[in-house]
């Protein structure tokens, strides 16, 4: 698949630059998508195959962030501060909201010599059980793997629900609400070998599941995200895995047209710690 957009990171106001996020793919149209408008839109929930067995989703450490800089800096051209990967690796724990998708490579077995033995039967050449237990366990290692993508979310606290973002006068007051826990998708993307085999949702689910089981992250509300109001096909991704897709922020990119961004959230309920404490997907 063709990378052609970015689906976006909010700015910090800080910098020329808009921090661009959460699925990088491509912008073709779709005309199921026309009206957006809809915040509730249902395009159903997406079946998803299990994560491959030859994936591991592990926190960002100092000798994956290299690879996960090239990999976004390949597929969102958005320019990302040294800051955003120093923090990358600040949380190289269980606990962290920054993760890679590693990619092992199994190695094929090798082919048995076939030496003539008069006093070894055909079965028993050909029967795997009578190599060695050492070799049958070398066969079954994995590479130390690829980073073939990830995703990288951090902690706000706000005093409205997410999906307010984009209507600024009907924020209620920090007085009237009090502030909550929110897990904003900073960038999530993969590389587009690897794309249609459950890799990206399992990313999304592995954040589910640290908001759920650790303390510190106790009583978080919702997960969402800026998308390019262009970028349909990123937008159905989302509807498809239970997010919901508000109003546009007009004015949010600089350097895109059509420049607005629209808010993707899912809130996180009662099945979804019942799901992440029964060990389900």
């Amino acid at each position: 698949m063709e990378v052609k957009s970015p689906t976006a990171l909010p700015a910090d106001g800080q910098s020329d630059v808009r921090q661009d996020a959460a699925l990088s793919v491509s912008s073709a149209p779709f005309d199921s998508l026309r009206d957006l408008s809809a915040p509730h839109k249902n395009f159903g929930v997406a079946r998803d195959p299990p994560p491959p067995p030859d994936l591991s989703i592990q926190p960002i450490t100092p000798s994956t962030v290299p690879s996960f800089r090239r990999i976004i800096s390949l597929l969102l051209p958005i320019r990302y501060p040294d800051k955003f990967f120093a923090e990358s690796v600040a949380n190289a724990t269980p606990s962290s909201l920054a993760r890679v998708a590693l990619w092992h490579e199994r190695p094929r077995p090798a082919k048995r010599k076939r030496e003539e033995n008069p006093n070894e039967s055909p079965q028993a050449a050909a029967n795997p059980a009578s190599e060695s237990r050492d070799t049958a366990c070398s066969q079954l290692e994995l590479s130390p793997g690829t980073v073939i993508g990830g995703i990288q979310c951090r902690m706000e606290q706000l005093p409205f629900h997410p999906s307010l973002l984009a209507s600024p006068k009907h924020h209620p007051t920090p007085a009237a609400s009090g502030n909550r826990n929110y897990c904003y998708i900073q960038t999530l993307a993969l590389l587009s070998p690897y794309r249609a085999k459950g890799i990206a949702t399992a990313l999304v689910e592995t954040i589910i599941t640290t908001l759920c089981t650790e303390k510190a992250y106790e009583g978080t509300a919702s997960m969402y995200a800026h998308v390019w109001e262009a970028n349909e096909e990123a937008l159905e991704w989302y509807v498809k895995r239970r997010f919901q897709v508000g109003d546009v922020v007009q004015g949010y990119y600089r350097r895109l047209k059509p420049a607005g961004a629209r808010i993707v959230w899912r809130d996180l309920e009662v099945g979804d710690y019942l799901r992440v404490q029964s060990g389900q997907r």
